[in-house]
C-alpha cells in the first residue's frame, strides 16, 4: 500500500462524511493526531483499528486497503466484495492472533524474570545477627520496579484508547509478588531462627 494514496483516500472519504479528524478519532478510539499522521502519509493505521476505520468511514475493508472505491458491480460480481471483506477479515484475525501471542510470551517472559530477580535479590540480602536473633532482608526493588511500569503502561495505553488485555493484572501481580516472596522469607527465615 502507498502511504500518500492511503492518506488521501481517508481524507477524502472523511470529509465528504463531513466528520472532522477528531470526530474519526472518537469513532475509532486513537487520538486525532493518529489520524492526521495517516492523512498525511506518514504512516498506517495499526491492524487493530483497520476493521473500525472502514466501518467509520462506510467503506469496506477492500477498498480501505486499495485505497480507491470499488465500481458499480455487475449482477455477477455483486457478491465478490463480501467474500473479499472475508477473506481480509480472516488475515486480519490472524495477524491480531500472532500479535496477541506474541505478546503474551513477552508478558509470561518479563514475570518469570522479575519473579527470578525477587527472590535472588531476597536471598543476597538477608542478614543475620545471631547474637540477638534478628535479622534485615530489603524490599526487592528491582523486582517491583518492572510491576509499577507495567501498571503505568496499562493506564496510559487505557487513557489512549488502546486494547491491551492482561497488563495492568500482571502489573499488580508483579508489585504483589515481591511482597509476598518477602513476607515468605520473613516467616521462614524466622522458622529457623527460633
Amino acid at each position: 500500500m502507498d502511504a500518500d494514496k492511503f492518506g488521501c483516500f481517508v481524507a477524502n472519504r472523511r470529509k465528504e462524511l463531513h466528520m472532522t479528524q477528531k470526530d474519526l478519532a472518537a469513532k475509532i478510539h486513537v487520538t486525532d493526531k493518529a489520524v492526521s499522521k495517516w492523512e498525511r502519509g506518514l504512516g498506517f493505521p495499526d491492524i487493530n483499528t483497520i476493521e473500525d476505520l472502514a466501518n467509520a468511514l462506510e467503506i469496506s475493508i477492500s477498498e480501505l486497503m486499495r485505497s480507491e472505491r470499488n465500481a458499480p458491480a455487475a449482477d455477477n460480481t455483486a457478491t465478490e466484495t463480501p467474500v473479499r471483506d472475508d477473506i481480509i477479515l480472516d488475515t486480519l484475525q490472524i495477524a491480531k492472533d500472532d500479535m496477541n501471542e506474541r505478546q503474551k510470551i513477552i508478558m509470561y517472559t518479563f514475570a518469570g524474570t522479575t519473579v527470578v530477580l525477587s527472590i535472588l535479590q531476597i536471598l543476597l540480602s538477608i542478614e543475620w545477627n545471631g547474637a540477638s536473633l534478628s535479622m534485615n532482608i530489603e524490599i526487592p526493588w528491582i523486582a517491583v520496579l518492572p510491576g509499577l511500569i507495567l501498571v503505568l503502561y496499562g493506564l496510559i495505553c487505557r487513557i489512549r484508547g488502546k486494547k491491551i488485555k492482561d497488563i495492568i493484572p500482571l502489573g499488580l501481580c508483579l508489585l504483589i509478588i515481591p511482597l509476598i516472596l518477602l513476607m515468605s522469607a520473613f516467616l521462614f527465615c524466622g522458622l529457623f531462627a527460633v
